[in-house]
C-alpha cells in the first residue's frame, strides 16, 4: 500500500472563470467540495498553478477541466503517465491531451450506464443529466478506452475510461455538478409549473411552490410503485397509485462519483477513510415531521396519543396565525417532540406572505409562541417558495439551522422528486461566486399516507433510502390522523416497518446537530507496514459510535481487518455494503483532537458481515 497523508487532491478552478459579464448560472463546478464534504472523504484543495505537487498523490479530482491551460495540463498528463488516475469533468486542454474532445452539447437528456465496465454498476434506471456534451474519443491508445456510460438519445460515449502510461483518466462530458445541485435545489420559482400530462400532479394551481421548479421528468423518471399493493377497506375513495419518482437521481450520480473515486483508490493501492453518514451500525435514518395548520387542540391530542403509542419523536412545525393552546404546545415538549417553525406565505393572514419581513416575525411568534429560542428547523406552509436561493439566504440570516420544505405538493410527485435522501447544503447564485449557504436541506418524500400519497410509496420510499443510505422523511397533519383511523394505521405501520429494516427515527434537530459534527471530523492516512495503515481522525468534539469506512485490498475475499487505538484498545469491525461497495466498517468513539487507529490486513479470517442495506 502507498500511504499519503492526504489521499485525494481536488484541482480547483480559477475563481471567476464561468462567472463572465452577464453570467446567470452559478458555478456548478464548485459544488464538487460539499458532495466530498459531506462524505468526509480526506482530500487536499490544489490549484492549478500547483500541478507539480500531485507527484506525491495518486488520486485526483478536476472538478471543471477547462480551467486548466496547456502548460498546466501537459504536467497532468505526466503525472498520470506515471502512475496517477485523474477524474476530469468536462472538455478542454486537458481532456484534448488524452486525446478527447466535444462532439455536441446536450442541455439536457438521459444517461445509460454500460453493464460490466469494471468501474461503476449499472443502476436501474436510466440518469437524468443536466448540461453535458457527447464524447469523441480520438485514436486510441495501446488499451482501448472503456465506455462508461453512454447519452441515451443517440449512444454516444458520455463517460469514458482510457489508460495512459501506467495510469488512468476519467472523463465525464455529463456536467455531474449541475445535474447534482440542479435536480435538488430545482430551478427559480417564478411561475406555476408545467403539470404532469397524465393529470396526477397538477402543480398549475395558481401557488408558488417547491415542485413548481423541479427538473426531473414526468415521463421519463416516474412509475408505477411495485405491487401487490396493500389496500385499507377504509382507505380515501378513489386514492389509487400513481407514478411516482421512484429513484433518487442525485444520490445515483453521487454514487456514480463516488464508485469511481474507490475504483481509482484500489487500482492506486490507496487508502480511502470515510466517515459514515450516521453511527456505526445505522445504515440509513428516518424522520417524522409534523404540521400542526389548523391548531386544533383535539387534533394535536389525538396526535400525541398516536406518538405515544409508536414510540416516536417528531419535529412539529408551528404555523401562524393563531397556534395551540398553552397546554398544548408544553405537552408537545414534554412528549419529547421538537418544536418548529411552518412558515406560512399562501396569503391567509395579514404576515401570511412571502418575504424575509414575514419570516422573521413568524419566527420571533413561533419563539414566543413555544418559549424556545432555539428553534432551529422549519418547513414552508404547501411547500411556498419563490425564486432560487433567497429563501435558504433568509434561514442563514435569521439562525433557521435547517429546512425541509423541498418535496411534493401533489400525488404524483411523491417519492424523490428532487432527486436525493441526504442532508446537503445548497449551492448560492452567482453572486456568491459558488459559495455554498449554511442551512442544511432536509428533503421531503411524502405526505398523509393513505391519504394524501397512496401507501405503496411508503416500501419504495424506505428501500432507495436505505439503499443510499440517506434519510427516508415522511410528513402527518394532525387533522387527518385525528379524523381517519386508516391514517393512523398507516402511520403506525410506517413506524414499525422502518425500525424493522434497522432505521431510527430522528428530529431535525437531532440529524442537524449529527451532520455538523460529523462535518467537523477529517482524516488523514499512513501507511506503517505493507500490512497496516494509520488512520488519524481529528475532531474538536468527542463523537461517539462514529462508523469510519475503508475500502480495503480484497475486502470482502477473505481478507479479515483488525483495529485498536493507540493506547491497543480493540475496535468493533465488520464487512458492510455501502455504496454498492463492501467495505471494513470500524465502529470508535473519536475523542476531542486527534484519535490514532491502526488497521491491519491479514488473509485468515474475514470479519463478521452485517447488512446494512442494499447498496
Amino acid at each position: 500500500m502507498r500511504g499519503r497523508t492526504v489521499p485525494l487532491a481536488v484541482v480547483a478552478g480559477r475563481r471567476g472563470t464561468d462567472q463572465r459579464a452577464g453570467a446567470s448560472t452559478p458555478p456548478w463546478w464548485s459544488y464538487c467540495t460539499e458532495v466530498l464534504d459531506h462524505l468526509r472523504l480526506p482530500y487536499e484543495v490544489v490549484s492549478p498553478a500547483a500541478i507539480a505537487a500531485l507527484d506525491q498523490l495518486r488520486l485526483a479530482v478536476f472538478p471543471s477541466s477547462d480551467h486548466l491551460d496547456e502548460y498546466e495540463s501537459m504536467a497532468v498528463r505526466r503525472w498520470v503517465a506515471d502512475g496517477g488516475i485523474a477524474l476530469c469533468v468536462g472538455i478542454g486542454p486537458l481532456a484534448a491531451l488524452f486525446g478527447v474532445t466535444g462532439d455536441g452539447e446536450v442541455p439536457a437528456g438521459h444517461v445509460t450506464v454500460t453493464e460490466a465496465n469494471g468501474w461503476i454498476d449499472q443502476p436501474e434506471v436510466p440518469l437524468h443529466a443536466l448540461g453535458g456534451v457527447s464524447l469523441a474519443p480520438g485514436e486510441p491508445g495501446p488499451e482501448p478506452e472503456v465506455v462508461l456510460a453512454r447519452w441515451e438519445h443517440d449512444g454516444s460515449p458520455a463517460i469514458i475510461a482510457r489508460r495512459h502510461g501506467q495510469g488512468f483518466v476519467v472523463i465525464s462530458g455529463v456536467d455531474v455538478w449541475q445535474s447534482i445541485v440542479r435536480i435538488q435545489q430545482g430551478d427559480p420559482v417564478h411561475e406555476d409549473g408545467v403539470p404532469a400530462p397524465d393529470g396526477t400532479a397538477a402543480v398549475d394551481d395558481g401557488v408558488l411552490k417547491c415542485d413548481d421548479g423541479i427538473v426531473l421528468s414526468y415521463g421519463s423518471d416516474r412509475s408505477l410503485p411495485p405491487g401487490p399493493w396493500q389496500v385499507r377497506t377504509e382507505a380515501r375513495d378513489g386514492l389509487e397509485p400513481v407514478p411516482v419518482f421512484h429513484r433518487p437521481h442525485a444520490d445515483l450520480w453521487r454514487q456514480i462519483l463516488l464508485q469511481v473515486l474507490f475504483e481509482a483508490a484500489a487500482r492506486a493501492d490507496v487508502i480511502l477513510p470515510w466517515l459514515h453518514y450516521w453511527p456505526a451500525g445505522v445504515p440509513a435514518v428516518a424522520h417524522l415531521s409534523v404540521d400542526s395548520d389548523r391548531n386544533v387542540t383535539e387534533e394535536a391530542q389525538t396526535t400525541l396519543r398516536l406518538f405515544d403509542d409508536a414510540d416516536v419523536r417528531t419535529t412539529w412545525c408551528h404555523v401562524y396565525p393563531g397556534g395551540y393552546t398553552p397546554e398544548v404546545v408544553r405537552a408537545i415538549a414534554e412528549h419529547g417532540h421538537e418544536h418548529a417553525l411552518h412558515y406560512n406565505a399562501v396569503g391567509d393572514a395579514d404576515i401570511a406572505t412571502w418575504g424575509f419581513a414575514q419570516l422573521r416575525a413568524q419566527y420571533a411568534w413561533a419563539q414566543a409562541m413555544t418559549g424556545d429560542e432555539q428553534i432551529v428547523s422549519n418547513k414552508n406552509h404547501y411547500t411556498r417558495w419563490e425564486g432560487w436561493d433567497e429563501f435558504y439566504r433568509w434561514c442563514q440570516e435569521l439562525g433557521i439551522q435547517i429546512d425541509e420544505s423541498r418535496g411534493p405538493s401533489k400525488q404524483g410527485n411523491v417519492g424523490f422528486p428532487f432527486g436525493t435522501t441526504h442532508l446537503s447544503f445548497p449551492l448560492a447564485s452567482d453572486a456568491e461566486a459558488g459559495h455554498v449557504l449554511d442551512v442544511l436541506v432536509l428533503p421531503l418524500h411524502a405526505q398523509d399516507l393513505a391519504w394524501a400519497a397512496h401507501e405503496s410509496v411508503r416500501d419504495v420510499i424506505l428501500e432507495q433510502t436505505l439503499v443510499h443510505h440517506g434519510v427516508a422523511h415522511f410528513l402527518f397533519h394532525p387533522v387527518h390522523l385525528h379524523r381517519r383511523t386508516y391514517v393512523q394505521d398507516a402511520c403506525r405501520d410506517l413506524v414499525a416497518v422502518a425500525r424493522e429494516q434497522g432505521m431510527p427515527w430522528w428530529t431535525a434537530a437531532q440529524l442537524n446537530a449529527w451532520e455538523r459534527q460529523r462535518r467537523e471530523v477529517s482524516f488523514s492516512v499512513r501507511a506503517a507496514t505493507p500490512d497496516t495503515v494509520d488512520v488519524i481522525a481529528r475532531s474538536p468534539r468527542p463523537m461517539p459510535g462514529a462508523a469510519i469506512l475503508l475500502a480495503l485490498p480484497g475486502t470482502g475475499t477473505g481478507s479479515a481487518a483488525s483495529a485498536r487505538t493507540a493506547d491497543g484498545t480493540e475496535l468493533e469491525h465488520a464487512v458492510v455494503q455501502r455504496h454498492g461497495r463492501r467495505m471494513v466498517e470500524i465502529t470508535a468513539d473519536l475523542d476531542a483532537g486527534e484519535t490514532s487507529i491502526r488497521v491491519s490486513v491479514s488473509h485468515a479470517s474475514a470479519p463478521a458481515e452485517v447488512a446494512g442495506g442494499a447498496g
